[in-house]
């Protein structure tokens, strides 16, 4: 029978309960991780657009003034080709578009030879080698470029330039130059929360503005981006590595649409994402958990412990058939309180049944017992009579059954005399019956003078008494007909006696040397009752007898199955 006080913890009930109890939140908490989700989204979206709006108003001045100068520049792309680019007119026009952008250190109109003839300021200058100039001709394209030293300025600035085409043909293009002086990042803590550095760069990639000098901004820049990956994933907020080894968060804005991007670089961040929602998963994670320890505890509390509290009550009771009427569930529930009470009266009448029981088999082994002592001085006395029958018989033939007539009685009488002395009534040693009803056998036979050397090989079998009366018999037969006709020509005669008990099977055996005569149809009773109580026996064990005979020794043995009990059927 387990031991339910060893039962692992995983197969407690109160764990089995608590768990049921966890899964019927799973829906509730799967509410929970999904409205926690959607807040953690939304946070780390509000975290998403903040940066980004904080890195756009970093650059705000140079955002207005460039978005400011390439509205300028287009609409003075449209004007200037119906005008004399030539006179003055044109020349007036620049000037009051540059005096409304108090910014703006020039505005011309430079044709494709490079030589400026309409502008705010430096008509005649040639522009024809400036790299910028041959870049813009190039490319053909609304454009913002850095220039470290502009040509009329003198100064460092960033050039606006816009396509200009007379007749639909390319003539020029439309340059605004806005001095580096006029265009301050904001990148301290002024305005708020901010980046550590700024910078803005064009659509190629080309650094515009900074914070930090060009030989600084190179090791703040992302391992594994470049300025020109950045420009077509703008806006985009992201974390990595800088070149010089830190980490950083990165957050790209777009200024001037398709053509000027900011670039914020912020303070070391691990995961953005992460950081935001880590704790906030956790929470109804760690409310799942609580929950199930919390059930776990009150379950065990209110049903376990009194349930393993009846057990080891049960199994006390089991062992040693006493227990103690101790209401110890008076404040559990009232289904434990019943059982506690179904217990104590199972345990009262099991207990009473029981003292019936051992009264009655203790009456019953009384009677047995008795009956077998009447039955064995019963036999004594008819064998003590059939004695005085054999002191006045004349014939010798009648003295010769006679005798065997009280050796049968004699068997049984000891076999009736070990039932009443063993203990047990149901079962008995039938190798120590054995052994004295040969051992009876050989008396009588030494006692008429017939020597004979025996040996046993007697195995200690359990049989009841159904078999076991009929096997002693059996035995006592076989060895009184092995005296009768053992001889041998080399030595004195010998017998063995076997009784083997081979699994669930029994095997007597009865070998004696060979001598004159037949063991079953030449005996000195002319009616052969030994061969037919022999086969009687060996009917009654279930079973038949062997015989095998050679030239010097006779076998008889006889193997059987070993009853087990079988309840006799109740008479209704």
């Amino acid at each position: 029978m387990p031991n339910s006080a060893n039962t692992p913890w995983l197969r407690s009930l109160s764990f089995r309960i608590a768990s049921i109890l966890s899964i019927a939140l799973v829906p509730i908490g799967s509410i929970a991780i999904y409205q926690t989700n959607q807040v953690s989204s939304q946070a780390e979206e509000v975290t998403r657009l903040s940066l980004l709006a904080l890195t756009q108003q970093g650059v705000e001045q140079e955002r207005a003034l460039l978005q400011q100068a390439f509205g300028a520049s287009a609409s003075l792309a449209q004007i200037v080709g119906g005008l004399d680019t030539e006179g003055g007119q044109c020349a007036g026009m620049m000037s009051r578009v540059k005096a409304s952008m108090p910014a703006v250190s020039l505005v011309a109109f430079i044709p494709v030879d490079g030589k400026i003839s309409c502008g705010s300021d430096g008509v005649g200058r040639d522009m024809s080698e400036r790299p910028a100039h041959l870049e813009a001709i190039r490319e053909r394209t609304p454009r913002v470029m850095a220039v470290n030293q502009g040509a009329v300025s003198g100064t460092s600035i960033l050039v606006v330039t816009q396509p200009v085409e007379i007749d639909e043909k390319y003539a020029g293009y439309i340059a605004i130059s806005v001095p580096h002086s006029s265009l301050a990042l904001t990148d301290g803590p002024g305005f708020g929360a901010a980046p550590d550095h700024l910078m803005t760069f064009n659509a190629s990639g080309d650094v515009l503005t900074s914070t930090v000098d060009a030989q600084t901004y190179e090791g703040y820049l992302p391992i594994r981006s470049s300025l020109d990956d950045m420009t077509r994933l703008a806006p985009m907020v992201f974390s990595g590595q800088s070149r010089s080894g830190g980490d950083q968060l990165y957050v790209v804005v777009p200024i001037v649409e398709e053509e000027v991007f900011a670039l914020g670089i912020w303070p070391s961040v691990n995961d953005m994402g992460e950081a935001v929602k880590a704790p906030v998963i956790l929470f109804p994670l760690l409310m799942w958990i609580a929950s199930a320890v919390v059930g776990f505890i009150a379950i065990d509390r209110m049903a376990g412990r009194h349930i393993r509290g009846l057990s080891r009550r049960m199994r006390r009771f089991e062992r040693v058939r006493t227990f103690e009427d101790n209401r110890s569930m008076r404040f559990s529930a009232e289904e434990l309180k019943n059982m506690e009470t179904d217990f104590i009266l199972m345990a009262e009448t099991i207990l009473h049944d029981q003292a019936e029981l051992e009264n009655a088999v203790r009456q019953r082994n009384v009677l047995l017992k008795e009956v077998h002592h009447r039955v064995k001085n019963n036999l004594q006395l008819i064998s003590s009579i059939m004695n005085m029958n054999i002191r006045r018989a004349k014939s010798p033939e009648t003295k010769a059954i006679l005798t065997r007539l009280q050796d049968r009685v004699l068997a049984m009488a000891s076999i009736h005399r070990n039932l009443h002395q063993v203990e047990s009534q149901g079962q008995v040693n039938v190798g120590e019956l054995v052994r004295e009803v040969a051992n009876q056998t050989l008396q009588a036979s030494a006692s008429g003078g017939h020597r004979i050397r025996v040996k046993y090989d007697v195995d200690d079998v359990i049989l009841y008494p159904d078999q076991a009366v009929p096997l002693s018999l059996l035995a006592s037969e076989l060895m009184a007909n092995g005296v009768k006709y053992t001889g041998s020509d080399k030595g004195p005669p010998w017998m063995t006696l076997s009784l083997k008990h081979e699994g669930s099977r029994a095997r007597l055996q009865v070998v004696n040397s060979k001598g004159e005569g037949n063991h079953f149809g030449d005996e000195a009773e002319s009616t052969g009752l030994g061969s037919q109580l022999i086969r009687a026996f060996a009917t009654q064990l279930g079973s038949e007898i062997e015989i095998e005979e050679n030239e010097t020794e006779y076998r008889a043995a006889i193997g059987f199955e070993v009853a087990t009990f079988q309840p006799e059927p109740l008479d209704y």
